[in-house]
């Protein structure tokens, strides 16, 4: 008996890494800290720290760089896995995580893809952010060893939090960010492009 293959992968979800060199992380997080000194928070996902409501120009140049770049990035990518060109920033926020603050589980809704830039991570045990996978396969794979953490059959995957470092993910993944368990604060700057 002889098989022939022709395997497919239909539902990957792709997660991008991307460590971000010749930044000037310096001039955004003074931005984010001036940002938290001139407006009051919101309070969407988060639990304690202080999440800005949607920011508008004018930024740093830094970071308006960083958002050029990664419109490119973002429009390279998406077209390579989805077809989907043309995607623009739609919105972002400043997240400033201290002792214990965490984000409950959620999505991003009505966006293509979401990310999250890690401005100021000044120790471990920060708040890493944690991807679910988005279907029911764990009523399907009870027992341990048919879960063990691959990359076709795990749960979630967690994403340490780390300075220069990016996280790209389709919108409709749902995570979650952990609690910060050091005393110093995490700075990060979190996005979504849309169509």
């Amino acid at each position: 008996m002889e098989f022939k293959v022709y395997e497919q992968l239909w539902f990957p979800t792709p997660v991008w890494e991307c460590p971000v060199s010749g930044i000037d992380n310096e001039s955004i997080k003074q931005y984010c800290l001036e940002t938290r000194r001139q407006h009051p928070g919101v309070t969407i996902s988060n639990r304690g720290g202080w999440h800005s409501g949607e920011l508008l120009f004018p930024i740093p140049q830094a970071l308006d760089n960083l958002f050029n770049d990664l419109t490119v990035f973002a429009n390279d990518v998406c077209a390579r896995y989805t077809g989907i060109k043309h995607l623009q920033l739609g919105n972002f926020w400043i997240n400033i995580n201290g002792h214990h603050d965490y984000n409950l589980i959620h999505d991003h809704q009505n966006s293509i893809l979401s990310g999250v830039y890690y401005v100021s991570v000044p120790k471990d045990n920060m708040g890493d952010l944690v991807l679910h996978r988005g279907d029911n396969m764990e009523f399907f794979m009870t027992s341990k060893v048919e879960r063990e953490h691959t990359m076709a059959n795990a749960l979630s995957v967690t994403k340490q939090a780390k300075e220069s470092t990016l996280y790209l993910f389709p919108s409709w993944i749902k995570h979650h960010v952990e609690r910060n368990e050091s005393n110093e604060e995490r700075i990060s700057v979190a996005f979504n492009f849309v169509p």
